[in-house]
């Protein structure tokens, strides 16, 4: 059969990957960073991010007093909607 045409090897099986070698870290990640700015989205209208904000914003804006637990600031922010309730729908 010399000359019947070349021996080519399928596309699939031409450059297998080495055994043991790592997997890429990249694999699915548009799918994970929708999903990561689908979950910062909603717990921005949810508010749900609002003690992030906050800890961020006392690390830059600094304080004499320590940042709040998050069990404290939850308290003090629903405190101050209720004594303050214009500023919510319901």
């Amino acid at each position: 059969m010399a000359g019947s045409g070349s021996h080519a090897v399928p596309a699939s099986s031409a450059a297998p990957a080495p055994t043991g070698a790592p997997r890429s870290t990249n694999e699915g990640s548009p799918v994970r960073a929708l999903l990561r700015e689908v979950r910062r989205v909603a717990r921005g209208i949810l508010g749900s991010d609002a003690y992030d904000n906050y800890l961020a914003h006392h690390r830059v804006a600094g304080g004499a007093q320590p940042p709040l637990s998050e069990r404290e600031f939850w308290r003090e922010k629903y405190a101050a909607q209720d004594r303050s309730p214009e500023g919510r729908c319901c």
